[in-house]
């Protein structure tokens, strides 16, 4: 075609999408999608998932990590500040396949968070009512608690309600968006602050104290149940036989390198995924390079203190209660065998509120409120998302193209906001009536990602020194710092690869999961060539330019 090299190359001239996006909506982001259930359910259930870890030190490490793989890529981003940057990148760079592999298994996992999240909100609000209503002593409170955590129809219906009003208020544009994330963040975050307060207060007290208050807040004799309880049903080997050490139940006592290197850092990296994801957004942010150092460095101080001071300082001060008070609450027998504490999901909030329940019953109930808010406060995010991968697909021709319109009033995305709010709800039914879906481990699947933006970050100086030229260009000696941060990310991806594709051995569900997604991301790239092709539209010619903003 003659007719003039735009037409047959994007959708259009002009994404269509407005740059209204700073730093501290970068920094809200990297907050909201990072500090949520990974943190405080996933992370203090290491006491009975991963007995006998360092958890401060698997933190650490998972999340410098997280780190290293997040610059990857910001760099890219920095260089090349399009929506959906790290495709952009890497079908830029490396090679449009593994671009278009890495973004629709991207795509399936949030599609898929979105869902579960929508519907398991339901039990994370039930779980706070629960734990205020015991701590304030108020038995109604405790059965609607009871009543969100059990019923489907319940989980069903407030997921759907939490998908449409955070997906339809994204359909109002970036604006809103940011506003909507910036609020629901600092909200969250003003609550977590009374966490770090008190984990301090408790790292102070001797164990004698914390006895003392643990019993004022469930009765008399409640501390003493837990430890007598865990002995009696073999927590002392159950401890011994997983992390191979005697006499120990992990940091600050004795710990095992093994078992924290291994099954604790996994769910430590886990913990902090998630640092950069406002590159789906990238061609919505002003000044790229300033707004997403000051964001994301922000957002990766913050969400280390946040971490390691709560972590650290709640097991400074409960130690091997920490340990004997998950595997309780993990076995069934031992739960049986309770009369005295509630049954509780053990997260870093139960064990803080527990302290102060009696005493000061409205900041047990911050402290517990802090959990919903900072889990519930993600899901604009993991919306927001798919909706920039399906946009990005499409505008390059290689998605439906409906998905790339933009809406003339408020400069949404609004067809494919609107299909990822029906795909969401579509998975929220999954994973209440069937037996498989809220089973899926996505970690493994999310790391291709980044091992394609680690490697595309390295190659990039010399791939594309057009690309490279509009980022970050600093060298060290004669190699250009992106590669070195390249190389490491890169190493650093196949370790959390390999270990998450090691512990996913024999769970036929996630891998079928992985499997699936991969091979439709390959049926349709070759769909979608083949479509191109039969149009007059050579794709390569799509991958050799940058998307216009």
């Amino acid at each position: 075609m003659e007719s003039g090299k735009e037409e047959i190359i994007f959708v259009r001239k002009a994404s269509g999408l407005i740059r209204t996006i700073g730093p501290i909506t970068i920094l809200s982001i990297a907050g909201s999608y990072v500090i949520a259930d990974g943190f405080y359910l996933f992370t203090a259930g290491l006491g009975y998932k991963a007995p006998g870890s360092n958890i401060p030190l698997a933190l650490t490490i998972g999340g410098i990590m997280m780190a290293f793989m997040a610059f990857a890529v910001v760099f890219l981003t920095v260089a090349l500040p399009r929506t959906a940057s790290e495709y952009v990148a890497i079908s830029r760079v490396l090679h449009p396949l593994p671009a278009y592999i890495g973004a629709l298994v991207t795509f399936g996992v949030h599609i898929w968070i979105v869902g579960a999240l929508s519907y398991f909100l339901a039990w994370f609000w039930g779980s706070f009512l629960i734990q205020a209503g015991i701590l304030t002593k108020n038995s109604e409170l405790v059965s609607l608690g009871e009543f969100l955590s059990t019923n489907v129809e319940a989980g069903v219906i407030i997921g759907i309600i939490f998908v449409i009003l955070f997906g339809g208020l994204q359909l109002l544009g970036t604006n809103v968006f940011r506003y909507l994330v910036n609020a629901l963040f600092f909200v969250a975050l003003a609550a977590g602050v009374s966490n770090i307060i008190i984990s301090v207060y408790v790292s102070s007290l001797p164990l004698e104290s914390i006895k003392s208050l643990w019993d004022s807040t469930y009765g008399s004799g409640a501390y003493d149940e837990i430890v007598s309880v865990a002995e009696k049903h073999g927590w002392h080997d159950y401890v011994a036989s997983s992390s191979g050490i005697e006499g120990g139940y992990g940091w600050p006592g004795l710990w095992s390198p093994f078992v924290t290197l291994y099954i604790a850092l996994l769910t430590s990296a886990y913990a902090f995924w998630g640092y950069e994801f406002a590159n789906y957004v990238a061609g919505e942010v002003t000044r790229p390079k300033r707004s997403f150092f000051i964001g994301v460095i922000g957002g990766i101080i913050l969400i280390f203190f946040f971490y390691l001071v709560i972590s650290t300082f709640t097991l400074l001060g409960f130690k091997e209660f920490y340990s004997m008070y998950n595997y309780v609450m993990n076995t069934p027998e031992a739960q049986a065998d309770l009369t005295i504490n509630p049954v509780q999901t053990p997260t870093w909030a139960v064990y803080l509120a527990s302290v102060v329940g009696e005493s000061l019953p409205w900041l047990a109930v911050l402290i517990t409120l802090a959990v919903p808010l900072l889990v519930m406060d993600g899901l604009p995010a993991y919306i927001m998302v798919p909706t920039r991968i399906a946009f990005a697909l499409s505008f390059d021709r290689m998605f439906p193209e409906k998905l790339a319109e933009v809406n003339d009033r408020f400069r949404s995305p609004h067809w494919a906001i609107l299909t990822v709010m029906i795909l969401g709800i579509i998975m929220i039914l999954l994973t209440a009536y069937s037996p498989w879906v809220y089973l899926i481990s996505v970690i493994t699947a999310i790391t291709l990602r980044w091992l394609f933006s680690a490697i595309t970050l390295t190659i990039l100086p010399y791939r594309r020194p057009d690309i490279f030229s509009e980022g970050y260009t600093k060298k060290i000696g004669n190699i250009p710092v992106v590669t070195i941060v390249g190389i490491i990310a890169t190493v650093f991806s196949l370790i959390i690869l390999g270990i998450g594709i090691s512990l996913i051995i024999g769970d036929i569900v996630s891998i079928t999961w992985l499997l699936l997604w991969i091979i439709l991301a390959v049926a349709l790239f070759y769909y979608y060539k083949y479509k191109n092709m039969k149009r007059g539209i050579d794709i390569s010619k799509i991958y050799k330019e940058v998307p216009p903003l």
